[in-house]
């Protein structure tokens, strides 16, 4: 036993100083994983803020003032912006606009008189989703506004009862999401390296004529890029917190999934590694994978709500529970209907399928 520990020992501090030759490796890794947050960021802001002209022809009217800040308030839906009618069409035809909401002459007076009044909301279609966002956020807007003006004629009025007693806004929930996605690349792509290295310069036919396990030494260095692995993403959720001001709800809670993650995706890279035996292919697969399991694993929103079957293949990825638990943890959302132990224990199963993955997916590549 003891014998065994001072191989993997070895191994550890083998890998640590090949990751210290390969700083560039290294950095470019955590920048990648930092740079995942900033892309989730930017997609949900030019996803959720239409950009849409406001033209306002009821001049000193207070009702069209109202109206206008009711369509600003309108959540995650419009980055209103104010101009002129010819102004308004020359940008809508250019394709810098999604709409163009007209208040006409006389809205004010119209209203206070009791008379109906007529908006005009020209959308440029090229993009049903946004112009979908557009559709559902104006009635919402003439809703809200109708309340709290008490206009008459509005007989249906939406009772809202949130189950959650909190908001949370779309950006907040992405870079969160984002986490797991960043535990993936970090931890997958330095683990599957590592291997990989060893058979690329056929120092991996040394370890299988040695009087040792030649695991031993490969799990040494997977316990080192998984060390450097969990030090990255320390860094990323300080970027998560000092950055984006998301401050976690249960830190503890965080911290355990976040490591199940590194152990989870390290011990895959490794089972890629150990497979593929190039570290370019693998880094390329490993990068290739990550958007497809960050999105179909409810990373933007829960994956329920995208239909049984997309919701039954999410199950049989790991980030689909680590999602789960990361925004419990941070946010104290319940986006998996399963319970929060049953999301840990799903994640504790992963770890140990990835690490006799790595193990089976090792021996094979040895005795090859």
């Amino acid at each position: 036993m003891r014998h065994a520990l001072v191989v993997v020992r070895a191994g550890f501090g083998a890998e640590l100083a090949q990751l210290r030759r390969s700083r560039l490796l290294v950095v470019l890794t955590v920048i990648q994983a930092v740079t995942f947050l900033l892309m989730v960021s930017v997609f949900g802001l030019t996803g959720s803020r239409a950009p849409t002209a406001f033209v306002n022809q009821d001049v000193g009217g207070a009702l069209a003032q109202r109206f206008a800040g009711d369509l600003a308030a309108a959540h995650h839906s419009f980055a209103l912006r104010t101009m002129s009618y010819a102004q308004a069409e020359d940008e809508l035809a250019r394709g810098d606009l999604v709409a163009m909401i007209t208040i006409p002459p006389g809205f004010s007076a119209d209203l206070a008189s009791g008379l109906p009044v007529q908006i005009s909301v020209a959308i440029d279609n090229v993009n049903a989703d946004l112009t979908s966002d557009i559709q559902r956020a104006v009635p919402t807007a003439i809703l809200a506004f109708s309340r709290e003006n008490n206009l008459p004629g509005v007989h249906v009025r939406p009772v809202e009862t949130p189950l959650v007693d909190h908001e949370t806004d779309f950006i907040p929930y992405l870079v969160v999401s984002a986490l797991a996605l960043d535990a993936f690349v970090v931890a997958g792509i330095l683990g599957a390296t590592a291997v990989a290295r060893e058979f690329e310069s056929r120092t991996i036919a040394g370890l299988a004529v040695s009087p040792t396990n030649p695991l031993l030494p490969l799990a040494g260095r997977a316990l080192a890029t998984s060390l450097v692995s969990a030090v990255a993403m320390a860094l990323t959720t300080g970027v998560v917190v000092a950055g984006y001001g998301v401050v976690p709800r249960h830190p503890l809670e965080l911290a355990g999934a976040l490591l199940l993650c590194v152990v989870i995706f390290s011990c895959i890279g490794v089972a890629v590694g150990g497979v593929m035996r190039r570290t370019l292919p693998v880094a390329s697969l490993l990068f290739g994978l990550a958007l497809p399991l960050y999105i179909d694993s409810g990373s933007l929103e829960p994956e329920r709500f995208d239909g049984n079957l997309i919701w039954t293949i999410a199950h049989s990825s790991p980030v689909y529970y680590a999602v789960g638990l990361l925004q419990h943890a941070v946010h104290g959302l319940r986006v998996t209907p399963e319970p929060m132990l049953l999301d840990a224990a799903a994640l504790v199963g992963w770890a140990v399928l990835g690490v006799g993955l790595a193990g089976f997916a090792l021996r094979r590549g040895v005795r090859a």
